[in-house]
């Protein structure tokens, strides 16, 4: 491995060990492979059962 590599991973890791909190920002197909419910799956999203139309009224 790389020097500098291997000093951006030693930087990282010491910014999270410090951390209070930690944040992760992922793709839209995560929730759904972790079994959490996503919100625009036909039958099963959480937003199936409200209809667009009167949502999107002013």
């Amino acid at each position: 491995m790389r020097n500098d590599l291997r000093s951006a991973i030693g930087n990282a890791r010491a910014h999270l060990n410090d951390a209070q909190r930690i944040a992760v920002l992922t793709g839209a197909g995560m929730s759904a492979e972790s079994g959490i419910p996503t919100y625009r799956d036909a039958q099963t999203g959480l937003w199936e059962k409200y209809s667009p139309e009167q949502l999107a009224t002013a």
